[in-house]
């Protein structure tokens, strides 16, 4: 029955793939999907404690290089992978993901581990217990295989800190992993978890999925419940613009990952007990093309992965249209007006407490391109952000998806963002598509498209509010057609 119930579910995804026999699939079950795993479990072709271990044996051979999972209790995860495998054999309920090795961002409370958000400070800040979105995955099953790191306060668009050191991108040690979710990113990108949570408020889901050449979806904020104990009340910015999701390997993990996080919980008064599913999400709809981006050139591996993925879309049947997208340069000003000045007015005083020069430098820089924003202001933003989010409504109703870049620029190099206020002031308008995205609260899906020059490269989907389903969709046919090769061989 409960083979039949789990399979059941996996029927209900748009995106599941066709079941693999073991046989079929690579030895190491480190390097099989999250879907796969979460399948042969089900059917007791794989134990958790199979899968747990060889996650554990991964992360033993790489993270010393990697640095991506920063806190590790391997006796609590073997203990969860062995009641995972107690319910199969004894037929009781399971949820979606269960005995599947998943990591856990540091920002967010795992019951009786420390919430460091990177932060020396916070380094004994033990929570009471689980955030919203990890109760969700615990009662979905999975097995925690680690936390993440992130940049102090998750505030750069690089993943480093005193506490925890520096995470480097398995494709190269001179670019950065990204950020906020970079320790994330870069343990899926090295085989260290099939399945990785991550959190969004200005591309820390999306970039780091970018650079490190993974698939990394923000929802719709309330579609996945937020409260965190430890941190009690949320300004504006974390209630309605940032989003939390799932990062994956393939868009098919994606999927479940989202099926996982979205469960209800009443803590986040935020939280919209929306569809997940509609009728039309796997129609060929029209595709607004993306291509000029306000007061930033389009780097040339960004805009070849743009053309490819046109090309795979309307092979695959829909129909992509270029399109004159106003609102990047406003929507980068709306998002420094409301987050930027919500983090100086709430975090500045804890910003010596990170201990960290350059992150220090990064944030300074920020504010220092950002508009000075009073009470009137602040306000005036606000219905400037809703006047905005009307007009790209209307355009969503005639081009349902939009194609458009992650970054405009290749994966920067370490300390890009540490070269003065021009530098900057650039910086901000290629990550622009990033924040516009983020302020307007609309769900974007990043996806690779393949290496340039032996890097990460890759787009953006972008579709209506709690229409993930359709992102994920198109996502894997841009997905298939990129195969996008993994960075495991490279560590060994």
């Amino acid at each position: 029955m409960i083979q039949e119930s789990f399979h059941t579910t996996l029927r209900s995804l748009q995106l599941s793939s066709p079941e693999c026999p073991v046989a079929q699939l690579p030895a190491e079950p480190w390097r099989w999907s999250a879907v796969d795993i979460a399948r042969k479990i089900a059917d007791g072709a794989l134990s958790s404690v199979e899968a747990t271990q060889s996650i554990l044996e991964r992360i033993a051979a790489v993270n010393g290089r990697i640095n991506a999972i920063v806190h590790l209790d391997t006796e609590a995860a073997l203990d969860a992978a062995r009641a995972a495998d107690t319910a199969v054999a004894k037929g009781m309920p399971t949820g979606v993901l269960n005995g599947v090795p998943v990591t856990i961002k540091l920002n967010v409370d795992v019951r009786g581990e420390a919430t460091t958000n990177g932060v020396s400070a916070f380094k004994d800040r033990i929570a009471p217990d689980d955030s919203s979105v990890v109760s969700n995955l615990r009662a979905a099953g999975a097995v925690f295989t680690g936390r993440t790191n992130t940049p102090p306060f998750n505030f750069r668009w690089f993943t480093e800190n005193p506490l925890h050191g520096r995470t480097l991108n398995p494709w190269s040690d001179d670019i950065g992993p990204g950020g906020s979710s970079g320790g994330a990113g870069a343990a899926l990108a090295s085989g260290m978890c099939p399945l990785a949570h991550g959190t969004d408020i200005g591309g820390s889901i999306r970039y780091p999925a970018y650079v490190n050449g993974v698939a990394g979806l923000r929802p719709t904020p309330g579609r996945i419940p937020a409260y965190h104990p430890t941190t009690g009340l949320r300004h504006f910015g974390l209630q309605a613009i940032s989003a939390q999701g799932p990062m994956a390997r393939s868009v098919a993990d994606l999927e479940l990952g989202l099926l996982a996080m979205c469960a209800p919980d009443m803590n986040d008064p935020m939280w919209i007990d929306a569809h997940l599913d509609y009728a039309d999400d796997t129609q060929f709809v029209r595709v607004g093309l993306v291509e000029n981006i306000p007061d930033c050139p389009l780097a040339p591996a960004v805009r070849d992965a743009l053309r490819f993925s046109a090309d795979w879309l309307s092979n695959a049947g829909y129909m992509v249209e270029k399109v004159q997208l106003d609102g990047f340069t406003e929507g980068t000003e709306l998002w420094q007006s409301l987050v930027v000045t919500e983090f100086r007015q709430h975090m500045m005083a804890m910003l010596k407490a990170a201990s960290c020069e350059r992150f220090e430098r990064s944030v300074q820089g920020m504010i220092a391109v950002s508009p000075s924003v009073d009470l009137a202001a602040y306000l005036g933003a606000h219905a400037r952000r809703d006047a905005l989010r009307r007009q790209w409504n209307l355009l969503l109703n005639q081009y349902p998806l939009l194609l458009m870049p992650t970054s405009c620029l290749e994966p920067l190099p370490w300390d890009a963002d540490l070269s003065g206020d021009d530098s900057m002031q650039r910086l901000m308008a290629a990550q622009s598509p990033l924040l516009t995205l983020a302020v307007l609260g609309l769900p974007s899906l990043s996806i690779p498209t393949g290496l340039a020059q032996g890097l990460p490269s890759g787009v953006q989907l972008v579709a209506g509010s709690f229409r993930e389903r359709r992102l994920l969709v198109a996502g894997q046919v841009i997905e298939r057609a990129a195969e996008m090769p993994n960075a495991f061989d490279r560590l060994m």
